[in-house]
């Protein structure tokens, strides 16, 4: 079983080092795969200079007023450490940013053990092994982010709450078989106590990681709580001792909180406080319920009654005592089902309606035949559980269904499931090849090997008659299994072979045009150090309402999705950021309509610098428009027009995309725009399946000046008309000079700018 590990830990690493390997190390640069991994970069490079400290507050991350550092600093810490560890003297930036990049490879590759180990402790060893060799392969998110370059949490928060579940199964099976109770401590019974608690205490361990690795992780803290409960009500309802529960689940919650408070201490919210110490008393409670409803000899159905009634009067005492509270808590569910201007963020899309449409698209793509095949083991999961009544597969149901949930209401958080998935998938697999035979098949073949040996010692006659009795018999049995090892391997296999190279030779975010733009801006002879002294970027900074930004301070005005590109390779400070963090001022000023209302924006928030690419005039407008609270189909629509071939559909844009900041700024510098074309289409609304309707154009005239198609529009009684354009970068209405803002990049000597262009904000030039 070593060996065949070995060899999936091989493939592992070939798919997700050597396959992406061109697309990460660029000429001498680092191209990291995700904007959240400058993030990291940006931290790790402030631990290895000042190793162990780390900031709690950084003034980078935000213009004005800074943010949040590291919150839960443990994957920064552990990367940090290593290049510590590793380097000899002072590292370079590239030594540090090498480094970073390999380990997510490594960290998910690692999560093969614990996957392992969960298959053989649930089902069997070789339930485990398809469950890892699944895990290596899937394609969707946990691929994606476990892949080179990828230096970000997500993976050590698979590898971290892996290893919790897996060591919480064994906890409660160990505790389980021994049948703990409190009368092992009463008698001092270490023996019986040693294993279950030992395994509890790693748990915890592992649990405290985890919740030091992610702000989210109340995310487990729930699944953990849920499964106690359900098995609190199980374990009553037959009439079995529930002591085990408690003394497996309380230290585990502890350990877990312990850990927190000695790293994080005051930077612990009230909803992570409150959250932890509620799981750490409820088993408490349950367990004294359970205990006094049967010493009274109550019917056991009153036991859940009880907790619904306790739950009522808890949640109404929270709620009048600090409502705010309250409402916080239950926002936490929220990651279940996203809404608003969040669902412009691909990540948190609900895996089966991308783009608001149903369809299983997303869901193949991340888990091809496992998504349906882990529905089939839930019913086989749920027949097994009536029948043996399993605390430990119980646990495993619980955790499937919950991440299911979530990621049903998230695609992002595909990268858990897809343990679980391969897990349900391992399990079924097995089963068929069970149903199959090769159970009594293996069974048989070592009763053969141990009647072989027993033979050696007898006579040869005996042995010789001894001999048929083969590996291979029976043939028939054989020949089954291997057909049916041939279907799931084309069934749950080959669907991923082909996605996986693909989706890791992928080049993400980063782009030559970016990259270059960005150490251009770096040079302090482009644009002034923010503080005055570059060293300043590695050093601790005081807490938030302590630091006070110097005058030389100001901001970089960009989209959200770049504001760690200008924190950790231009050292600058972004007025937007990945947080989303005033996404909403960056889709105002984008998406403002004159230069007065932009630089008004731009004087609020201390901008000296936009930084523009093709995207954000393009592709990524709508999302602008969508956080600024805007209407898109003011700035453009999709008509349809009919022909002689049936019909097209084609974007057309309104004269409020022509006027808004990014497009007077991208798509023509800035300058002054006299149209030589000016379009007016008629068109009326139809009626669309499904309640909806659409624009259909039903006529077109063009004109040679903007004031001629005005004209036009304007005489006009009745119907709908309209001046449009077909391209982005030629406008059907004139456009004033912005004078406020100058473009500095690219220079008349930049010869590799790309798509990207800097613009210098100079305060308010309006004439």
């Amino acid at each position: 079983m070593g060996i065949i590990l070995a060899v999936l830990f091989g493939i592992s690493l070939y798919i997700r080092i050597a396959l992406p390997y061109d697309q990460i190390f660029i000429n001498d640069w680092v191209w990291f795969r995700e904007t959240d991994a400058y993030y990291y970069m940006r931290n790790i490079e402030t631990l290895v200079h000042n190793f162990p400290h780390f900031n709690s507050f950084d003034p980078y991350m935000l213009y004005p007023g800074g943010g949040g550092a590291l919150a839960r600093p443990f994957f920064a810490w552990f990367v940090a450490g290593i290049i510590r560890l590793v380097s000899l003297g002072t590292p370079t930036l590239h030594y540090m940013e090498t480094i970073a990049a390999y380990m997510p490879a490594i960290l998910g590759t690692l999560t093969l053990i614990p996957v392992y180990f969960i298959g053989k402790e649930l089902f069997n060893r070789w339930a485990g092994v398809i469950a890892a060799a699944l895990v290596v392969i899937l394609p969707g998110e946990f691929l994606h982010r476990s892949l080179l370059g990828f230096t970000d949490h997500h993976v050590a928060e698979v590898l971290f709450s892996t290893v919790t579940i897996l060591f919480l199964i064994m906890a409660i099976k160990r505790a389980r078989e021994r049948e703990i109770s409190y009368r092992h401590f009463l008698s001092r019974d270490w023996a019986t106590l040693t294993k279950p608690l030992v395994y509890a205490l790693l748990a915890g361990i592992f649990l405290g990681i985890y919740l030091l690795s992610w702000q989210g992780g109340l995310l487990f803290i729930f699944i953990i709580f849920a499964y106690l409960v359900i098995q609190f009500i199980v374990d009553h309802l037959r009439h079995k001792s529930s002591d085990y529960l408690c003394i497996i689940g309380t230290p585990l919650f502890l350990i877990a909180f312990l850990m927190l408070l000695a790293v994080v201490g005051g930077g612990l919210g009230t909803i992570d406080r409150v959250s932890l110490l509620f799981a750490i008393l409820v088993p408490i409670v349950l367990s004294v319920i359970s205990r006094l409803m049967a010493g009274r000899a109550l019917k056991p159905v009153y036991y859940p009654v009880a907790l619904l009634g306790l739950l009522g009067i808890g949640l109404a005492t929270l709620h009048a005592i600090n409502p705010s509270l309250f409402q916080s808590m239950f926002s936490q569910f929220g990651i279940f089902t996203p809404s608003g201007a969040a669902l412009t963020v691909m990540e948190v899309e609900p895996l089966l309606f991308p783009g608001g449409e149903f369809g299983f698209q997303t869901a193949w793509a991340n888990f091809t035949t496992s998504f349906f095949i882990s529905f089939i083991s839930f019913v086989m999961l749920a027949y097994v559980l009536v029948k043996e009544r399993s605390a430990d597969k119980t646990l495993f149901l619980v955790w499937s269904i919950i991440m299911l949930l979530a990621v049903l209401g998230q695609r992002r958080f595909g990268y858990y499931y897809a343990v679980n998935a391969a897990l349900l998938t391992g399990y079924f697999s097995w089963k068929m090849l069970d149903i199959a035979g090769l159970s009594r098949l293996l069974a048989k073949s070592k009763e053969v090997v141990t009647t072989v040996k027993k033979f050696k010692k007898r006579e040869k006659k005996t042995r010789e008659k001894a001999k048929p009795k083969t590996f291979m018999q029976p043939r028939g049995a054989w020949i089954r299994v291997i057909i049916v090892g041939i279907a799931i391997f084309f069934l749950v296999f080959y669907p991923n072979i082909g996605k996986v190279e693909i989706l890791a030779r992928q080049q993400y975010i980063m782009t030559t045009g970016w990259y270059n733009s960005m150490l251009w801006l770096k040079e302090k002879d482009n644009s002034p150090e923010p503080f005055g002294n570059a060293d300043f970027y590695y050093e601790l900074y005081p807490p938030r309402d302590e630091f006070e930004y110097p005058a030389t301070a100001y901001g970089v005005m960009s989209w959200w999705d770049y504001g760690y590109f200008i924190m950790q390779i231009a050292h600058r400070i972004p007025n937007a950021n990945p947080t989303q963090a005033r996404a909403r001022e960056a889709g105002k000023f984008f998406t403002a309509q004159n230069e007065s209302a932009a630089n008004e924006i731009a004087e609020e928030f201390g901008v000296k610098y936009v930084v523009i690419d093709n995207a954000m005039a393009t592709t990524k407008f709508y999302a602008m428009v969508d956080w600024a609270g805007g209407n898109l189909s003011n700035f453009y629509d999709f008509y349809y027009q009919s022909t002689q071939d049936g019909g097209q559909w084609g974007m057309l844009y309104h004269p409020a995309y022509y006027n808004s900041t990014v497009a007077r700024l991208y798509n023509f510098d800035g300058k002054a725009v006299t149209p030589t074309e000016s379009i007016v289409i008629s068109y009326e609304e139809r009626s669309a399946g499904g309640g909806g309707t659409y624009k259909e154009i039903t006529n077109g005239w063009s004109f040679p000046t903007y004031e001629e198609a005005q004209a036009y529009v304007g005489n006009q009684t009745s119907g709908n008309y309209r001046i449009v354009g077909t391209d982005p970068s030629s406008s059907p209405v004139p456009l004033e000079e912005l004078n406020s803002y100058e473009r500095v990049y690219p220079t008349a000597n930049t010869t590799t700018a790309g798509t990207i262009k800097i613009f210098e904000y100079l305060g308010s030039q309006e004439p």
